[in-house]
């Protein structure tokens, strides 16, 4: 046999780094988030990964396209471990891709709402953790109906972890009620979040005075980015533990919070911001809470040609997976 034929059909049996590498070599076979294997029944699921390509926003409609283009670049981190825990999620929980909410009444958010709503009530029935790409901010709003409130499988209110560099109090504009400016303001007059556990983190710019108004007669806790500089990140962490507390709680992730450095492919960029590694390290302090679902969302992938947000989307993503599987992984040493 030639030495190239040896060499050739030595590749046919992979040692364990071979092995390793096929199986993380993204470009290869369907994108799918993180890497995971596509599912369609919860039950072969502990956390589903969700595309919810929905989008109302006027400002700017192409962040229906997010969800795609994540799942081109976080299949890059499939299989890694999560350095600062020492973690692999993936053994921890079965993590599997639900591909993306279909919404046939598109044009209509408040019809198609409640086709989103049904998914995740799915998905929750199922016993999931949900992990969102959306999409605007308005994708939150479904997902809490489904898993939070008086007629979710939990029978009451979960605490929030918000970050954004807007409260998305604003209310019912242009003509709908599920907006992206309106669910944070829903899911307490709904009775889905729990205003006393509600924590908003990285609040900054320009703001209209009626929704910094009704967030603080909320009572939600306001933590702006100012205040995050001025006590730094430790503090931080140290105050949003105390406002969640030990309860469940569902972490929603706007990239708008980001500096322009970090996440160029935003909806509503503001200026100034979070830096990637003050989020980062803000993640690593949510260690333990019980952290029931996620979401990312607002990224534009058109305003992104060196794909640094979708990098940066695609490693939050990682964080947040690991918390999740951390807390799938503790309710089930509890039983």
């Amino acid at each position: 046999m030639r030495d190239r034929d040896r060499e050739a059909g030595a590749l046919e049996q992979p040692g364990d780094w071979d092995r390793y590498y096929y199986g993380t070599f993204y470009w290869h076979g369907i994108p799918t988030l993180l890497g995971c294997p596509l599912a369609t029944d919860p039950n072969e699921a502990d956390i589903a990964l969700v595309g919810l390509p929905w989008t109302n926003n006027p400002t700017e409609r192409g962040q229906y396209l997010a969800p795609r283009m994540v799942r081109h670049r976080s299949g890059a981190l499939h299989g890694r471990s999560h350095r600062e825990f020492e973690v692999d999620p993936f053994s921890l929980a079965r993590i599997r891709d639900f591909g993306d909410v279909m919404v046939l009444n598109l044009g209509n958010p408040d019809e198609g709402v409640w086709e989103i709503v049904a998914f995740y009530e799915r998905l929750d029935a199922g016993g999931c953790l949900p992990l969102t790409i959306g999409g605007d901010h308005a994708c939150t709003y479904p997902v809490l109906r489904a898993i939070a409130g008086p007629n979710s499988r939990r029978k009451g209110p979960v605490g929030l972890i918000h970050f954004d560099s807007h409260t998305d109090t604003y209310g019912p504009y242009l003509g709908t009620v599920h907006n992206a400016g309106n669910w944070a303001r829903l899911g307490h007059e709904e009775g889905l979040l729990d205003p006393t556990r509600v924590v908003q983190i990285g609040l900054n710019g320009p703001y209209f005075p009626m929704s910094l108004d009704y967030a603080r007669e909320a009572g939600y806790r306001l933590l702006p980015l100012t205040e995050i500089q001025s006590a730094g990140i430790p503090a931080a962490i140290a105050e949003i533990r105390r406002v969640i507390g030990d309860g469940p709680a569902y972490l929603t992730f706007d990239v708008d919070v980001l500096t322009l450095a970090d996440a160029p492919g935003v909806a509503n960029p503001a200026a100034g911001g979070l830096t990637i590694n003050e989020v980062f390290q803000l993640l690593c302090g949510l260690r333990g809470i019980d952290i029931i679902g996620a979401d990312i969302v607002c990224f534009v992938p058109q305003y992104d040609p060196s794909m640094v947000t979708a990098i940066h989307v695609s490693a939050i993503m990682h964080h947040l997976v690991t918390l999740l599987a951390e807390t799938f992984e503790r309710g089930r040493a509890e039983n």
